[in-house]
């Protein structure tokens, strides 16, 4: 399949819903703004317009550092559709690493950076932090959108584009890989949601994800744009201000696919209050998706209790698993509901992802040193194949090897790094390879130790956690650092709610926890998608220790306890 099959199939949908909502942005106050498929198509060749005067005559290779919302999706359009390459990124911070854009500007082969006015000093100071000026290399071009009067760049016409995506790797472990995705890939992992979800014209898709990566950008933007459905685009902030806002949108819209990682299926539980949930109407709510990190056992049985009389069926919610290397997705549908004593006991603490034939002969369990297949009840390294699995990383990360293996049939299979195993039809994801803690040589998850200590206390966040061994620790122990709710109240005896995670970390792990510490809400370092980077956390742990000092001392229990 050529790469140019990807635009005309995007110009087919455009066409045939010509008059049909395709988008949706949400704003501020109940405003919103709708376009069918003769506006995308509208607005795109101005978006192309602009570049060709700015830019020179493409396709481009541009990096969109852009907020969520119509400047974003209307970037991707156009860049589908003029057959360039997008490479959506987070926003720069002031907190993000020197050189950090500069790099993905190397490795990408950026013709420009697309940004707003109001981030476009921040992006030229992230830019010149890099050695590409040192080097001699010329700056890449910095083009703000939403400028009245952009300034043409004295560039070159760019190149063809051999990816009309790429995207990058959340970094929980390391610094993000600029991961390249073919439009066949795209089709494949498109057509695996179609099939096994039930995505179509008629599906309404309702999405606060971040769009710059995998599960936002594929599933909740371009998967429902190829399939003609309508999505609802609204700003992850919104969300995370107010979880209500999210299932009000699915409410008001008719959402029948929707979701995110665990942390805001918890917001919802603990946030929402009754009069928010009495309004609800969820009943169109199909495909109730919980993925991107170990789903804890209880917790989707838990929000569907919680919002069943808002109509909320519950084989519409349901775990998933996937990446950006995939393109997307790997497994997990809804489906019939497990009984739970069929668990082996080593998962029993995280939900299971439904497999098909589709996605179980995709993957594998493999021993992480010798690579061989282990039986279904063995926990080993998750391992995938198939045709939206990518084939390599770009620029420094290209020429490492150790994320990849051939079988002596020439089968190449991707080592995700994951931790998992299988039990009947179901993928159960324990954690990260390099996130785990060693008892009696049993390889114990993070993510166990963290979701055991956070049931001991209702203010305690198992998604704001890192539990880590650190040097000079005997076997078997380890260190907890867990944030609290927002607005927790001062506790009354940290003391003995420290010895009550110890004996129930303990009795359920082997883990004995040396150090617990207490910290506000936002402390612990995360990755650009939310999730926590532990061996970060372990090498902050003095910095960290701190954080929970300078609390009120009935919030600590820390080397102290």
């Amino acid at each position: 399949m050529s790469e140019t099959s990807l635009q005309r199939e995007i110009a087919a949908v455009l066409e045939q819903r010509h008059d049909a909502p395709l988008i949706t942005v949400l704003g501020r106050r109940g405003q919103y703004r709708t376009f069918d498929g003769a506006q995308l198509a509208a607005r795109a060749r101005d978006v192309q317009a602009l570049w060709d005067r700015c830019l020179g005559e493409g396709p481009h290779v541009l990096i969109a550092a852009l907020p969520a919302g119509e400047d974003f999706l209307l970037t991707l359009v156009a860049t589908l559709l003029g057959g360039g390459t997008l490479v959506p990124i987070a926003p720069p911070r002031a907190a993000d690493p020197p050189g950090r854009l500069a790099r993905i500007a190397r490795t990408c082969g950026a013709r420009a950076v697309l940004c707003t006015t109001n981030n476009r000093a921040m992006v030229a100071e992230q830019l010149a932090g890099g050695s590409a000026e040192r080097d001699g290399e010329p700056a890449c071009p910095v083009l703000a959108v939403d400028d009245p009067v952009p300034v043409r760049q004295a560039f070159a016409a760019g190149g063809p584009c051999a990816f009309p995506v790429i995207q990058h790797t959340s970094g929980s472990t390391r610094f993000p890989k600029a991961v390249p995705v073919t439009a066949d890939q795209i089709r494949a992992n498109c057509g695996m949601i179609r099939s096994l979800w039930g995505m179509n014209a008629d599906s309404v898709i309702v999405n606060w994800l971040p769009h710059y990566h995998d599960m936002g950008l594929m599933g909740c933007i371009l998967y429902p744009l190829l399939s003609g459905a309508h999505s609802v685009q609204m700003s992850p902030f919104d969300m995370i201000r107010r979880p209500a806002a999210w299932l009000e949108a699915i409410s008001t819209w008719h959402g029948t696919f929707s979701g995110g990682p665990t942390f805001a299926f918890l917001e919802c539980l603990n946030r929402i209050s009754e009069d928010e949930a009495r309004g609800l109407d969820l009943s169109s709510w199909e495909r109730a998706f919980c993925g991107a990190e170990p789903v804890p056992s209880g917790l989707l049985d838990r929000f569907h209790q919680r919002f069943a009389a808002s109509g909320l069926a519950r084989e519409a919610v349901f775990a998933c698993y996937g990446m950006a290397e995939c393109t997307l997705f790997a497994a997990g549908e809804a489906g019939p509901l497990r009984d739970k004593d069929t668990v082996p006991e080593p998962w029993a603490g995280f939900e299971g992802c439904l497999l098909s034939q589709a996605t179980r002969e995709h993957i594998r369990i493999a021993d992480p040193q010798t690579g061989r297949a282990l039986p279904d009840g063995a926990t080993g390294e998750i391992w995938l194949k198939g045709p939206s699995v990518c084939e390599r990383y770009l620029g420094r990360d290209a020429e490492e090897t150790e994320d990849f293996a051939t079988d002596p049939d020439g089968t190449r299979w991707l080592r995700t790094g994951d931790l998992g195993g299988i039990s009947g039809a179901y993928l159960h994801i324990t954690g990260r390879a390099k996130d785990v803690i060693i008892v009696n040589g049993r390889n114990v998850a993070s993510a166990e130790v963290e979701w055991l200590a956070a049931r001991e206390h209702g203010d305690l966040s198992p998604s704001g956690a890192a539990a880590f061994a650190s040097d000079g620790l005997a076997p078997g122990h380890a260190e907890l650092l867990i944030e609290l709710r927002a607005g927790a109240a001062p506790m009354d005896d940290p003391a003995l709610l420290a010895a009550r995670i110890r004996k129930s970390v303990a009795a359920s792990s082997g883990v004995w926890l040396e150090r617990i510490a207490l910290l506000p809400r936002g402390t612990l370092p995360r990755t650009s998608s939310g999730k926590i980077r532990r061996q970060q956390a372990a090498r902050d742990l003095a910095c960290l220790h701190g954080a929970a000092i300078c609390l009120d001392k009935a919030h600590v229990a820390g080397a102290a306890s």
